[in-house]
């Protein structure tokens, strides 16, 4: 549905450039619902140590094997459980793509806003996008490109 790994990591380097102008590279990054790791391979390319965590099992194995030697650590957890797995307050924790839609209720994404602000050095930056499912999308916006390939991978 990304339209290949490599094309995902490229959109995904441009969002990461596009959200991070101004903030300095290094540091900690926590990146919440990474799946195959869109947002956390351009985060280690800049310097960051990334904790990536999300709940497929599957997903994190393409991340794994496409992490090679950067820094990015792979969880498979839940959202709001991700403070246990970090040691100290992060420089910055993204939480993108649809990825809020995870979770339960407004209650959940308000838990979740408060442990990332518990979870944030001062100073840091919180980084979150989503989809709006409350208005039909038309025209082209309705279609979701998927690329053809030779062979798929066994269920």
């Amino acid at each position: 549905m990304a339209g290949g790994f490599n094309l995902a990591v490229e959109r995904g380097d441009v969002e990461v450039d596009a959200v991070l102008r101004d903030f300095p590279n290094g540091g900690t990054a926590i990146d919440l619902g990474a799946g195959f790791g869109m947002h956390s391979i351009p985060l280690a390319r800049r310097s960051y140590s990334v904790v990536a965590i999300d709940s497929s099992a599957i997903l994190l194995d393409v991340l794994r094997a496409n992490a090679e030697s950067l820094p990015v650590g792979s969880i498979e957890g839940e959202l709001l459980s991700f403070p246990g797995f970090v040691a100290s307050p992060a420089d910055l924790i993204l939480c993108m793509g649809n990825t809020l839609t995870h979770l339960e209720d407004r209650q959940a994404v308000e838990q979740l806003f408060s442990l990332v602000a518990d979870g944030l050095r001062p100073g840091c930056r919180f980084v979150i996008s989503f989809r709006d499912y409350t208005t039909a999308l038309t025209s082209a916006g309705r279609f979701i490109p998927v690329r053809s390939a030779g062979s798929r991978p066994a269920a």
